[in-house]
């Protein structure tokens, strides 16, 4: 997790305010405490608060290209990018870092915005193409790193939270009444209305591009949104067939290809555990492709209806690890509600959001800054309980009304 932040003056080449990107950054300082970096150019400003995971020496952001036409601030990781190096020199592209962020600025030089297609992994991206004027704000498929953005006095400001954009004390923080009805009846704010009003949170799969080439011709920049991205389900009929150990087998080849990517770091990697379906083989694959056990974390809920630390401990001891545990009851709800509400920049519903935070928490106590989840396996693959009742729910559809 790092995190990115920016202005772009719509009308013009004004001056950042002094000060201003600082702020900015600051006030996203947990998301990065590793370094921080800057670029002030007339009519554009660019921060990053870095948390290093590759290239640990030599990945302070922004990152240009060879002949500094191009720039970039970058918060994520991109899972293939040795594969994606190689095949960038030997198009003759020049790496002076080991970080992944330099294959952004190399690939937009190829591809222009079709560069996204190209860009695997998990990611909030903000590039500026110097000779063309033009700026582009990205968000990855999934929207696993989130992204916003405002206009204001001719300014477009971003940021990976609301915290960037508020700090720059050009935004009020008034409240946005389309973003609470968001959460408080889908206990989230899928957006791109926010909590907070002016503020937009970019779509998962979309782009903006900001044109500031339009300004030499007296007029404003212009702003286009576009998705490069949509995820797209089989119609009934269409689905994959094939007998059921092809399926499988071939299901087995990809999640484990998957799991060996995200194990790629210049830093140790370790992984949740619930003792759950899900969590438990990211474990057990992680453990068979290192060769070696690897560390686990658990939520102890101090309800013995809920406790899955026996199942939890199984799947440790057949991988020959040992969980750190965290124990979670009411008072710690009630005691990090406040936390949780200033770390979604919503009301927080799903209680079960205290357990992820104490458990980052024991992650990062332990000295650990990558961690492994079984998260988005129920929404795939239709785990949620609630997703059966829609089903035989869906069966009165007929009646009218």
């Amino acid at each position: 997790m790092c995190g990115i932040a920016g202005m772009i003056d719509l009308a013009g080449a004004r001056p950042v305010p002094p000060g201003m990107l600082a702020r900015m950054a600051d006030a996203i300082v947990h998301r990065g405490p590793d370094e921080d970096g800057y670029l002030e150019e007339p009519g554009i400003g660019l921060a990053n608060r870095r948390l290093s995971i590759v290239g640990l020496l030599d990945g302070k952001q922004p990152i240009w290209n060879e002949d500094r036409s191009v720039v970039t601030v970058f918060n994520g990781e991109f899972f293939d990018y040795p594969e994606v190096k190689a095949r960038l020199e030997a198009r003759g592209h020049v790496f002076r870092t080991h970080c992944d962020t330099e294959i952004i600025p190399y690939l937009w030089e190829d591809h222009q915005e079709k560069m996204l297609e190209h860009l695997k992994g998990q990611f909030a991206v903000a590039l500026w193409d110097r000779r063309r004027d033009v700026v582009v704000l990205a968000r990855d498929r999934f929207g696993i790193c989130p992204l916003y953005f405002a206009v204001q006095d001719d300014w477009l400001l971003f940021g990976s939270e609301i915290k960037a954009i508020l700090a720059s004390g050009m935004i009020d923080a008034k409240p946005d009444l389309r973003g609470i009805d968001q959460a408080f009846n889908f206990f989230s704010v899928p957006g791109p209305a926010t909590c907070f009003a002016g503020i937009t949170l970019v779509q998962p799969g979309q782009m903006l591009r900001i044109d500031r080439a339009a300004i030499r011709g007296g007029t404003r920049a212009t702003i286009e949104k576009k998705y490069y991205w949509r995820i797209d389900f089989p119609d009934q009929g269409q689905e994959v067939d094939g007998d059921a150990k092809t399926l499988v087998d071939e299901f087995d080849r990809v999640l484990l290809g998957a799991v060996e990517r995200r194990l790629r770091a210049d830093v140790p990697v370790v992984s949740y555990l619930s003792g759950g379906i899900d969590s438990s083989i990211v474990v057990a694959m992680a453990a068979k492709i290192r060769g070696t056990p690897i560390p686990t974390f658990t939520i102890q809920i101090m309800d013995p209806k809920l406790d899955e630390t026996t199942q939890a401990a199984v799947v440790s001891r057949h991988i020959g690890s040992t969980p750190i545990v965290e124990q979670v009851g009411d008072a710690e709800v009630l005691q990090s509600y406040p936390e949780l509400t200033r770390a979604a920049e919503a009301p927080v519903i799903d209680t079960s959001c205290t357990a992820l935070l104490r458990l980052a928490r024991s992650v990062h106590r332990h000295g650990y800054k990558v961690a492994l989840t079984g998260e988005g396996s129920d929404e795939w693959l239709a785990g949620y309980p609630w997703y059966k009742i829609h089903r035989l729910l869906g069966a009165f559809d007929w009646l009218p009304g």
